[in-house]
Order: C-alpha cells, then sequence, then structure tokens
C-alpha cells in the first residue's frame, strides 16, 4: 500500500520565506526551514559513543554541511544519499564554520519545475561565452592545434556540449552549471594577456591551446546534475588522467599534430595544479606551464575570494573567517557598496559556495581537509563560537580549488 504523497518543496516550507534565503544570510541560532539535494549522509560516532549523522546539502546557493545529533537514530534509515530532502533546524557556527544543526528533515517530491532552486547556473550569457571561445580557437594559428581545439571544443560535438554545460569544481569555485566554460574563458584571457606581456618568450599558441584544454576531463570526472557528484572515473582517475587521455584520443584524428607538440600540450594539463601535494602529475617545466598554473589558480581564489567578499553585509566591513582561503578578507571597494549581487533561482552569484558554510572537495584532486571523515569526532554537538580571535592555520599542503 501506498502511503501519502511526499511534500513539495513549498509544501515543507510552508509558511517560512519561499524561496528559502541563503544560509549565510541566516542570522545563527534562528530557524532555518529549507530544501537540498542531500550529496551524501555519514552515520558517525562521538568519542563517548553518541551516534550523529554528517550530512553534505546542495542547493542553488551552494554547499552546506549539516549535523543530526538527537534524532540520529531515528532518521538514519530513511536518508539516503541522491534524495531531496526538507530541513528545519538552526545555523551555527563552529570553528569559523557555518553548518547546520538539523532538528527535522524529511524525503520531499522535486519536479522538473523544482530544480531551479537546486541547480545554479551561470549568470554569464551562453552565447557571449560561445563567442568568445570560438573567437580564441579562431586565434590560434597553429592549424594542427586549431583543428584539435574545434574538434574537442565545437559546438556540434557532444564533447563541446558537455564542455558548456559543466562545473568548474563541486564546491569553491565555479560550482555551477556553465561553471567550466566560464573558468575556462577566464584563465584562457590572463594566459593570453601574460603570453603578450612576456613575448617573445612565449609559444602563445600553444599556451592558449593548453589554457582552454587543461580542464576538459572534468566533463568526465564531475556528473552535471543535482550535488555535481564525481563519477566512477572521476574518482579513480581524476580530471587530470582523464584529460591527457582525451586530448590523445582526439588527437589521434589530427595527423599532422606532431607527438612532441602533443606532449607539450599534455605537460600542461598535467601540470596546471602546480604542485604534487595538490595531486599534479607533474609540476610546471615550461614556460608556457607556469603561466598556466599560475592563471589557473588565481581565478579560482579569485572566484571564491569574490564569493566571500559579497557575503559581508553593508558597504565595508571584514568576512568571517574562510577555511580555503585560509584568512578573513576586508571589504572596501566602491563597487560593491550596494553589496553582494541578489541571486535569481537557476543563477549562480559570483562565487558558489555562499551558504558560508564549510566546503571541501573530495575527489582524487584534493588532499583532503582538517574536517575529513578521518578528523577525530567531537564529544558532544557543537557550541557556537563565541570568538573569531584564534583561527586554525591553512596547511601549505592543502588545496581546495580543484
Amino acid at each position: 500500500m501506498n502511503g501519502p504523497p511526499l511534500p513539495r518543496p513549498r509544501d515543507w516550507i510552508a509558511q517560512a520565506p519561499f524561496p528559502w534565503p541563503p544560509a549565510h544570510a541566516v542570522r545563527p541560532g534562528d530557524l532555518y526551514h529549507a530544501c537540498y539535494f542531500l550529496v551524501s549522509v555519514q552515520r558517525l560516532r562521538t568519542k563517548t559513543d553518541k551516534p550523529y549523522l554528517r550530512l553534505q546539502l546542495q542547493d542553488v546557493y551552494g554547499a552546506l554541511e549539516g549535523r543530526v545529533w538527537e534524532t540520529a537514530e531515528q532518521v538514519a534509515d530513511m536518508l539516503r544519499d541522491g534524495m531531496y530532502v526538507g530541513v528545519r533546524g538552526r545555523i551555527e557556527v563552529f570553528n569559523g564554520e557555518r553548518q547546520l544543526k538539523v532538528e527535522d528533515v524529511a524525503e520531499i517530491h522535486v519536479g522538473l519545475e523544482d530544480l531551479e532552486y537546486f541547480m545554479p547556473r551561470s549568470r554569464r550569457d551562453p552565447e557571449e561565452m560561445d563567442r568568445e571561445l570560438a573567437e580564441l580557437i579562431a586565434s590560434v594559428q597553429d592549424e594542427p592545434l586549431r583543428e584539435l581545439l574545434e574538434r574537442m571544443l565545437g559546438a556540434g560535438t557532444n564533447l563541446g556540449a558537455g564542455f558548456r554545460l559543466a562545473p568548474a569544481a563541486k564546491y569553491n569555485h565555479h560550482a555551477y552549471l556553465g561553471g567550466l566554460i566560464e573558468h575556462t574563458l577566464s584563465v584562457t584571457h590572463v594566459c593570453d594577456m601574460l603570453a603578450a606581456h612576456y613575448q617573445p618568450h612565449i609559444d602563445r599558441d600553444l599556451l592558449i591551446a593548453g589554457a582552454l584544454l587543461h580542464d576538459i576531463g572534468k566533463v568526465r570526472e564531475i556528473g552535471a546534475r543535482a550535488g555535481f557528484p564525481y563519477t566512477d572515473e572521476g574518482k579513480l582517475l581524476g580530471h587530470i588522467v582523464l584529460g591527457m587521455q582525451m586530448v590523445a584520443e582526439a588527437a589521434a584524428h589530427v595527423p599532422a599534430l606532431t607527438p612532441q607538440r602533443l606532449t607539450l600540450l599534455q605537460h600542461l594539463i598535467a601540470s596546471h595544479q602546480g604542485r604534487y601535494e595538490w595531486q599534479s602529475p607533474r609540476e610546471p617545466r615550461t614556460l608556457e606551464a607556469y603561466i598556466l598554473h599560475y592563471a589557473d589558480d588565481l581565478d579560482a581564489k579569485m572566484q571564491h575570494a569574490v564569493s566571500v567578499i559579497g557575503t559581508v553585509p553593508g558597504p565595508a566591513g571584514w568576512t568571517g573567517y574562510d577555511r580555503s582561503l585560509g584568512r578573513e578578507l576586508y571589504r572596501h571597494h566602491a563597487a560593491e557598496a550596494q553589496g553582494p549581487p541578489q541571486l535569481e533561482y537557476g543563477m549562480a552569484s559570483p562565487g558558489i559556495g555562499a551558504h558560508g558554510g564549510r566546503v571541501r572537495e573530495e575527489g582524487p584532486d584534493v588532499v583532503a581537509s582538517p574536517s575529513a571523515p578521518d578528523a577525530p569526532e567531537p564529544d558532544e554537538p557543537p557550541q557556537p563560537d563565541a570568538s573569531a580571535e584564534e583561527r586554525p592555520s591553512r596547511p601549505d599542503t592543502l588545496d581546495l580549488f580543484e
């Protein structure tokens, strides 16, 4: 016998504001009604052997971590990865990070018309980005490299369509539909400017091709659906290995591309994360690889920093401590005086992850953060921070932007 129908998001929210606000806009301690895609649920125990649940939650605003304490045993069997849930609880701040203390959670029904509340999208005009991409490809004078780019990124190809849809990351930077092409264009424009600055020492065609393809493996690493889950091959191989394979497969259909040229291009992909401790198979060993690494790192961190700055209310002030940046930031610029841009549902603000919660990549290309599952478990539910003066330092080997 079928049970009662599951509530829709609007039914669950009831008399609370709908659409629900981002968690960073809710004062700590206030009751919060919201709906999320449940990326993952973990059953854990405190040092005193009390059960609790750690929930990784995702909506249009980004990622948020939730904890279920008192009712953990009652709801554990009902929760599963990949479902949509309604939650009621209170925002708390622990170690400088926002998280949700869940008091009530239930499965909800999400129809096609509701997906805009869970799937963030780039604010940039897709047609404008498509034109920019075409212009950059056309600017490559090396014919074999240009042919390879057209074969892999052309709008009429399956890979090109996936490239235009995919997110650039699961959390911190460009973590929304269209984020990959947006990030790639930004990195490529920076590389183009630096190539001009450092001429005649830079092979511009090689650098532009590498910049356009450096994250192509993310099309197969991250699923373009709610929660942006890692694929099996993404977990097993990672986007760098996948990208190198994809370029090699496409290059087999471009006979004019010499093996040496292909190797130089693959080196740009292999080294773009820059450091072995950041899961980079190789460190940069050409001038073009140096430029690409720093352009990629800068764009990822700037996009996240802009997001963090956008959470400051009013024309000026300090952000909270951001674990992935390892610091607080000060907002002062006149252009920011009107506050962060208002998010339209289905559209990403500049920098998703705007909940201000503890977010971390869990894929194969990132070293685990101090909040990883094997970290020491708490004795009891965390108490809200009384002071933000002392913060843990960011380990030098931690990179959360890929």
